[in-house]
């Protein structure tokens, strides 16, 4: 089968994740898209400058270091050490791409994507796909930083600690019109542990994000959609709100 990939640019956690997918998958990655910047509602890093003073003074340090630690490595990257950005994975594995600013819904984006005729789209970004971006491929999956259908939206992790989760995890699904909806076809649980932080939590997400998705497609290539079953209850959420920050911070688990 042939894999288009969109993926955000945040250097974090997704490209480990991304090189990862590559390295394993059986099927032809025939382009992707690097998604450089997304509307502000969805933007996590805009979000936290707006609200750093949520933040303690050493975690505001921390994510700065990581940041710039990030950012020096990308400058000087050595593929046997890792990757730290999207975009030098793309081009480590000669993965045809292009760059999207805010709108994937383009005539222009959208008809890039056709050409290249994909069967299966895979998802991990912050943008809302139209119905024909749906209807290019056989299906779209979504990767997402929950065990859906508990907390669908934005800022899983961070939503789970705060309601006193011990487990959280990593699902992927069929993409329909509703965010975070469709067809679940597999899920891996994540343990929340005592020196866990939401950093070192994510981390763990991503890092078995890969084997999540290649389930999924394994599960398409054999006809298989039956959804996963489970127990968790429907929730969603956006950014924290200030309520939301206090009833973290009353948990040990701290933010990075």
């Amino acid at each position: 089968m042939k894999i288009f990939l969109i993926i955000d640019e945040t250097c974090f956690y997704q490209p480990d994740f991304v090189a990862e997918f590559i390295k394993k998958t059986k099927h032809d990655i025939v382009g992707a898209v690097l998604v450089t910047k997304v509307l502000p509602k969805s933007n996590i890093e805009r979000y936290m400058i707006r609200h750093w003073y949520y933040l303690k003074l050493i975690e505001l340090i921390k994510l700065g270091a990581k940041k710039t630690y990030f950012l020096l490595k990308n400058a000087f990257q050595n593929p046997k050490e890792g990757f730290y950005s999207v975009k030098k994975v793309y081009k480590h594995f000669n993965i045809d791409f292009f760059e999207v600013h805010y709108d994937i819904n383009t005539e222009d984006n959208l008809d890039r994507i056709r050409k290249t005729n994909p069967d299966i789209i895979v998802s991990s970004n912050s943008l809302i796909f139209g119905e024909e971006l749906l209807a290019i491929p056989k299906y779209c999956i979504n990767r997402h930083s929950a065990l859906l259908p508990s907390y669908g939206g934005l800022w899983p992790v961070f939503q789970a600690v705060r309601k006193g989760e011990q487990i959280v995890g990593v699902s992927a699904h069929t993409m329909e019109k509703k965010i975070d909806k469709g067809i679940l076809l597999s899920q891996e649980i994540v343990e929340i542990e005592d020196d866990d932080t939401i950093d070192t939590i994510y981390q763990k997400c991503f890092k078995c994000s890969a084997y999540v998705v290649n389930e999924a497609i394994k599960k398409i290539e054999e006809g298989d959609l039956v959804p996963v079953k489970n127990e968790f209850k429907s929730s969603y959420y956006s950014f924290p709100k200030k309520e939301h920050w206090k009833q973290f911070r009353q948990k040990k688990i701290k933010f990075i």
